[in-house]
């Protein structure tokens, strides 16, 4: 697990986003990026998961890498996202749309 936080203007956000989740899984598996040093693959050929953590949860993002030589390639990355509350209120549905009820 990877701790991380999101600084928008004027404050720290409550979450991260795909792409910044993303992005950090994909730092955290280049070998020599500073993330990498508190992570350790068995093999970075091939599929991985490394949790993303930020203030609110986390993200597991799923990471396939390539390795021939001195080239790496990322050949997939994917994470899923789950729907939240994001409001709460009242309906208000005339008469008329209830018709013959």
């Amino acid at each position: 697990v990877l701790n991380t936080r999101t600084f928008i203007p004027h404050r720290v956000h409550e979450a991260i986003g795909v792409l910044g989740a993303v992005s950090v899984a994909t730092a955290t598996a280049l070998p020599g990026s500073v993330s990498a040093r508190f992570f350790k693959a068995p093999d970075l050929n091939g599929p991985m998961r490394l949790d993303i953590e930020h203030p609110t949860g986390f993200f597991t993002v799923d990471l396939e890498l390539k390795i021939d030589g001195e080239k790496l390639t990322i050949v997939r990355s994917a994470l899923l996202r789950t729907a939240r509350l994001l409001m709460r209120g009242d309906v208000f549905v005339p008469s008329s749309a209830w018709g013959a009820l």
